[in-house]
């Protein structure tokens, strides 16, 4: 009887352990916790831009960091050759077959071609704009590694979220040297696109597909931050529609970690 009490005695600690370990894993913590994605949307002003453009440095450098100030607007400045920091040309293509480049600077607002030299007040157009996917988004950097963890959340139901692609892209600022047109004895290019999460694809990738209404994604998307300055990288977190129209991958929506 002694015995037989020892064995479900043990049995018994055995299965509280268990049941204790299950319970301290569902409480683990993940980086998704503390994001909560806001009904509003973004802007995303791109900047076709180069240290050689003797217009860049004047005044479209000023104007790209006058629509980042009207708030809620993620800015990316793409450069362009023979700028040292230019990007691939393939990347570049993908870009331009959508929001063509018109010389330098070009801003793009959302799908939006600014020839008016407009681009702060097109932003604050734009995030007037209703709101149906909402997205949130924070960064750690840990051995070289730029991780972006990301929650999305659908504030009507998607009929067609297999339509809806995302991507992020990996940003970085304080980058000192030459811009042709600046007054500045040391110019810095803040905004800086470095590469996208999907490659040579600028639109992204087709990863969401719960379209109900309330239905939250969560990505995680990571970067080699190795070849640049790791402290001044961020990223932003882009939403795109396929359509049948002029633009191929019309705007959406888009948030960044910068700080």
């Amino acid at each position: 009887m002694k015995k037989l009490f020892i064995v479900l005695a043990a049995i018994s600690m055995v299965l509280f352990a268990c049941k204790k370990d299950k319970i301290e894993k569902n409480d683990e913590s993940t980086p998704y916790d503390n994001l909560s994605p806001k009904q509003q949307t973004w802007a995303l002003c791109i900047d076709y831009t180069g240290n050689w453009c003797q217009y860049c440095g004047q005044w479209g450098e000023g104007a790209l960091r006058a629509a980042v100030n009207v708030g809620r607007t993620v800015g990316m400045a793409v450069k362009l050759s023979p700028d040292p920091q230019a990007i691939s040309n393939s990347l570049l293509s993908s870009f331009n077959n959508d929001r063509p480049i018109n010389g330098a600077p070009t801003f793009c607002v959302g799908d939006l071609i600014d020839v008016n030299n407009q681009a702060a007040y097109y932003c604050g157009q734009l995030i007037q704009q209703p709101c149906t996917i909402g997205i949130d988004a924070c960064q750690e950097i840990s051995n070289g590694t730029l991780s972006v963890y990301v929650k999305t959340k659908n504030f009507a139901a998607i009929s067609n979220i297999t339509d809806y692609y995302i991507v992020a892209y990996l940003l970085e600022d304080g980058l000192h040297y030459s811009q042709e047109g600046s007054t500045s004895s040391d110019p810095v290019h803040d905004f800086v696109l470095r590469k996208a999460s999907s490659g040579d694809v600028y639109y992204g990738q087709q990863l969401m597909k719960d379209g109900a209404a309330n239905a939250e994604f969560t990505h995680t998307f990571t970067f080699d931050v190795n070849p640049y300055n790791a402290n001044n990288c961020y990223a932003a977190v882009v939403l795109y529609k396929k359509t049948s129209g002029n633009v191929q991958y019309s705007y959406v929506n888009s948030i960044w970690t910068r700080k």
